[in-house]
């Protein structure tokens, strides 16, 4: 590696294991809901990947907590 990279405070363009697994995890009980017509979804299985829920052609959006 050149010298001026060691250097710097560059990052890779790759992501490491742990990362992907922060960044794309994918949890049991996150909800989301359609703006549009009030259909909601649950994951019931976890797992690592990418989730982009669509409802009505748009992007549904994710649930949060009720408020007692």
């Amino acid at each position: 590696m050149p010298e001026e990279f060691e250097t710097e405070n560059y990052t890779t363009s790759e992501w490491t294991h742990e990362e992907w697994e922060r960044e794309w995890h994918i949890s049991v009980g996150s909800a989301y809901a359609c703006k549009k017509c009030g259909n909601m979804i649950m994951i019931t299985k976890g797992g690592v990947g990418t989730l982009e829920p669509y409802c009505c052609d748009e992007l549904m959006q994710p649930v949060g907590k009720r408020k007692q």
